[in-house]
């Protein structure tokens, strides 16, 4: 998961890092290409000023994105502990009340081995 929010935020700022280089390659072409004395109609900044907003909302995304990948990373570190705590439990429960449970099956016992393992190693579902 961690992965493909690092991506997408590499995705996001190439983006942003192509559209200042496009908006710098079209400023010079403008004013290379534009008479001194043209008019406001035939001047084309109105595409710039949109340049302008458009990398605007690329940051109000990325922002968001950023925001939505801590969140995430914070549900899934709450749902492995309330996992991990509720196993604790269960086989405290069951040594207490001297309880006699099945054992797991190889299926059981290969999922709680996994989730150990990622649980120690800080890998998050």
């Amino acid at each position: 998961m961690e992965t493909a929010v690092n991506k997408l935020e590499a995705l996001f700022q190439k983006a942003e890092s192509d559209l200042d280089y496009i908006e710098q390659k079209l400023e010079f072409e403008i004013r290379k290409s534009l008479p001194e004395e043209s008019t406001t109609q035939d001047n084309p900044t109105k595409l710039l000023e949109q340049l302008a907003s458009v990398k605007s909302r690329f940051k109000s995304l990325s922002t968001q994105l950023d925001k939505i990948a801590s969140d995430q990373q914070k549900s899934v570190d709450g749902i492995q502990q309330t996992i991990a705590n509720t196993l604790k439990m269960v086989q405290l429960l069951q040594q207490q009340t001297d309880l006699q449970v099945p054992p797991f099956t190889e299926e059981e016992r290969q999922a709680l081995h996994q989730f150990e393992t990622l649980a120690l190693k800080g890998v998050n579902l």
